[in-house]
């Protein structure tokens, strides 16, 4: 019985295999890529609504009130960063809310934030009011939710050869667990956020010796907290019932099974931020940024397919192995007698 339960060799995930397979899925399948293409198409052809207008009145009432308090060197600091948060408010669009994360359609115009294209500049709507301003965010992360549940579901479909037509009903139940789990991870996030930033806070207030050093420390620790949520969100779209068992099921899978899974995910960063700096090189008025949308549709739908196969590999390979742990410790014991 022994030779029979070892006879088939299990063996975790190899990581070069799962992209060359995620590629090979995406090139086969080449509408997937024009989820992301069609939102970056969007993002540069479409409106530019800005929040500027709301939010520098606010920058300008706190910097006079600091005023008195601090001295002028201070002061000269907090004008240098509010022209720069200002900066960063001259080229957000609140679209880019249409980008979502942990489960969204990848974009390449959200890191860049234009504010023209070929035919001009975009056009600008100042958002005059905060309802307008909430109304607009909870619009776009909607959108974008179910457009990222819709194309995470289509890649794991193709992953795992699932032939048979996608159903709408699962498709909805799959959205519904999406936004759960959005929702668990922004209450994460702000969990750990707070905390760490007041904790950070408080080591350079009283211990600036220190330097970068606590920065370094925390981000070792959100990385070893945050590295076995790497798959929290595939399972909601490969049969798990519910989100929490997707995140419970990734925690168990990576901390037990696959001690390679920070090394995909580098690699996985390294592969989208590297080509991203190339397609990211022509000016946003130049045609040949068409090219650059075209390139990151398939290379983030290819990473994005390659989790899922590496994902689904290791959940075959966690399964067999439980399977023959319990079937080993499950053997009768035969005495000599």
């Amino acid at each position: 019985m022994e030779k029979d339960l070892n006879s088939t060799a299990i063996t975790p995930p190899r990581i070069i295999p799962a992209f060359v397979a995620g590629f090979n899925a995406i090139a086969n399948h080449i509408y997937l890529i024009l989820f992301p293409v069609l939102i970056d198409l969007f993002l540069w052809f479409g409106p530019l609504l800005r929040v500027k207008n709301l939010v520098q009145p606010v920058f300008e009432n706190t910097i006079k009130q600091m005023a008195s308090v601090y001295p002028a060197d201070t002061q000269t600091m907090m004008q240098a960063s509010k022209d720069t948060i200002m900066q960063f408010f001259e080229h957000f669009n609140l679209l880019f809310l249409l980008r979502t994360y942990p489960v969204g359609v990848p974009s390449l115009l959200v890191g860049i934030a234009p504010l023209n294209n070929p035919l001009g500049n975009i056009f600008v709507q100042e958002l005059a009011s905060n309802t307008d301003v909430v109304l607009v965010i909870i619009a776009s992360l909607l959108v974008g939710i179910i457009l990222g549940a819709v194309l995470f579901s289509l890649i794991a479909r193709v992953v795992n050869s699932q032939k048979q037509s996608l159903s709408v009903n699962n498709l909805i139940y799959q959205v519904k667990n999406t936004v759960v789990y959005f929702i668990m991870m922004v209450a994460l996030v702000i969990g750990l956020g707070i905390p760490s930033l007041l904790l950070m806070s408080a080591i350079i207030v009283f211990l600036p010796g220190l330097g970068s050093i606590p920065f370094m420390i925390l981000g070792v620790f959100l990385v070893w907290m945050l590295l076995p949520l790497a798959f929290s969100s595939h399972g909601i779209f490969t049969g798990q019932p519910n989100a929490f068992s997707s995140i419970v099921n990734s925690i168990h899978l990576v901390r037990r099974y696959l001690p390679g899974t920070g090394l995909f995910f580098l690699i996985a960063v390294l592969i989208s931020q590297g080509l991203d700096m190339l397609w990211a090189t022509p000016a946003s008025n130049d045609w040949l940024s068409l090219v650059g949308i075209l390139g990151h549709g398939f290379i983030s739908c290819g990473v994005l397919a390659a989790s899922f196969i590496y994902y689904s590999k290791g959940m075959e390979y966690m399964q067999e192995k439980i399977r023959k742990d319990s079937a080993k410790t499950e053997m009768p014991v035969h005495t000599g007698n």
